[in-house]
């Protein structure tokens, strides 16, 4: 019997010592990972499945299906929901901290990222008095200030399910000006945000059935590329390689995300396109995700023209892209890009963007390859214009000052320069705005080029000015023109 006992003290000794080294086959990026913000989002299901994994390629596999199990467009590479988390966390991370405490891992911070942004925000010091239907909360004995977030449910997700008028959410703060806020979960009024918080995370559960994260598909109304087609991108000897133009800029799609606007140029000897594939490749050179679209040929300044917008994550990419006619590539292009992320506060204009003409697309999404609130723009692909040409020109303005009059007051000014010396004097002509969502704006306008004197070499120098908060951009342009 001792040497039962002995034996089986051994083993247990052994399955303790073991226990931490199961563990720490995590490594340190993946072991606190449901610790921190994201850890708000999971739900039940998920706690569970998280705590069974045991190694950083198990985690990985995890992490990648959770947030494509969230992603509003599955096939997607961008995910406009996780955009938006990362937004949240930074916000709370700024604002919501305080001395020893990570801001996104705040009571408020919870509330953010599960309620979103409160329609109707109230801070009363500790001497003032919030009422709340039949209670008032915030007097004298309360040490620090209250906030109260109020939500309307009409507006959240439909997964919430949530009835009534109205959400409310109360922190009290612990000590004045001390930044740490505590929600009140017992107060009778919060009982139905209560509710709600709690049904949060299973109302962000898009694609519950989802077992695999999908392969993301690079570009919108695409569809995955076949192993043939994508071996196309691997060739450098296209018949159209070198006489083909490529312009890639960042543009705009919601006021934040800048996705990568591509324009291909071919010559007017180069045959339709009927087909454009392609892949995005991630700074490590793994595949991000890949495509392949039907090509739509445009009218480009010296022949056809092809379209393209990735909305990516920031960070560096490579993206390759080839195009063929009757299953033959005849142009091969790659494009080395860092994307990022507009500004989220103050007054804001975008680069402007110059073409040769704009068309009507009163159908085109928000961020659609050089598309501007239902006009298409042609960019410039070479300097060779003529004095009859017109040069359109189009920007993005977001969160703008309004003068005393209450409206927006957008300015354009336009010099003429010839060898690096200035033509005449500047014109400057009033800009109008069209709201596009929220707090983002565009702008259009055009100019002809018949005032030039003589043919040459000329540089068209832009800037744009929001005057009430004297925010500004400039561009040049430099040009050849032609009888």
């Amino acid at each position: 019997m001792r040497h039962k006992s002995l034996r089986l003290f051994l083993i247990f000794l052994l399955v303790v010592l073991l226990a931490p080294l199961t563990e720490a086959q995590l490594s340190s990026e993946y072991a606190g990972w449901a610790d921190g913000p994201e850890g708000f989002l999971l739900t039940k299901k998920e706690k569970k499945e998280w705590n069974k994994v045991a190694t950083d390629a198990e985690a990985k596999r995890f992490i990648e299906l959770f947030w494509a199990r969230r992603n509003p467009e599955v096939n997607n590479p961008f995910n406009s929901f996780k955009a938006e988390f990362d937004s949240k966390v930074k916000f709370a991370d700024e604002n919501f901290g305080y001395p020893g405490h990570r801001g996104s891992l705040s009571d408020r911070a919870k509330v953010l990222i599960l309620m979103g942004r409160p329609e109707h925000r109230q801070v009363r010091g500790p001497a003032q008095a919030v009422a709340l239907g039949s209670t008032t909360a915030g007097t004298d004995t309360v040490e620090g200030s209250t906030e109260v977030w109020q939500y309307n449910p009409a507006a959240l997700p439909k997964g919430f399910r949530v009835k009534g008028s109205r959400l409310l959410f109360m922190f009290y703060e612990e000590k004045l000006d001390s930044n740490n806020f505590s929600l009140d979960r017992t107060n009778r009024d919060s009982f139905p945000a209560m509710n709600a918080l709690t049904k949060a995370p299973e109302a962000y559960l898009l694609h519950p059935e989802l077992k695999e994260a999908p392969k993301p598909i690079s570009v919108a109304d695409g569809r995955s590329a076949s192993p043939a087609h994508l071996a196309w991108c691997d060739q450098d000897d296209a018949p159209f390689d070198d006489s083909a133009r490529i312009i890639a800029e960042l543009g705009l799609s919601d006021g934040i995300n800048e996705p990568l606007w591509v324009h291909i140029e071919l010559p007017p000897e180069a045959p339709p396109l009927d087909l454009l594939v392609g892949r995005v490749r991630t700074a490590d050179g793994d595949d991000l995700s890949n495509f392949e679209i039907n090509a739509k040929p445009l009218k480009g300044q010296y022949g056809s023209a092809y379209h393209l917008s990735f909305r990516l994550d920031p960070g560096s990419y490579t993206v390759e892209i080839a195009g063929s006619s009757g299953g033959t590539p005849q142009v091969t292009e790659r494009v080395e890009t860092e994307v990022t992320t507009a500004p989220t506060e103050g007054t804001w204009l975008s680069p402007l963007w110059v073409g040769i003409s704009a068309e009507p697309d009163p159908d085109a999404p928000l961020g659609a390859a050089f598309t501007f609130g239902g006009w298409h723009l042609i960019p410039i692909s070479g300097p060779d214009l003529t004095r009859e040409s017109e040069i359109a020109y189009f920007g993005f303005l977001e969160r703008p000052a309004l003068n005393e009059e209450g409206s927006i007051e957008l300015k354009a000014r336009v010099r003429v320069k010839r060898d690096g010396k200035p033509v005449g004097k500047p014109f400057t002509m009033p800009l109008d705005s069209s709201q596009v969502m929220g707090d983002l704006y565009m702008y259009g306008n055009s100019i002809g080029l018949s005032g030039l004197p003589e043919p040459g070499s000329y540089e068209l120098e832009f800037t744009i000015t929001e005057e009430t908060s004297e925010t500004s951009i400039e561009r040049s342009v430099p040009l050849e023109i032609s009888d």
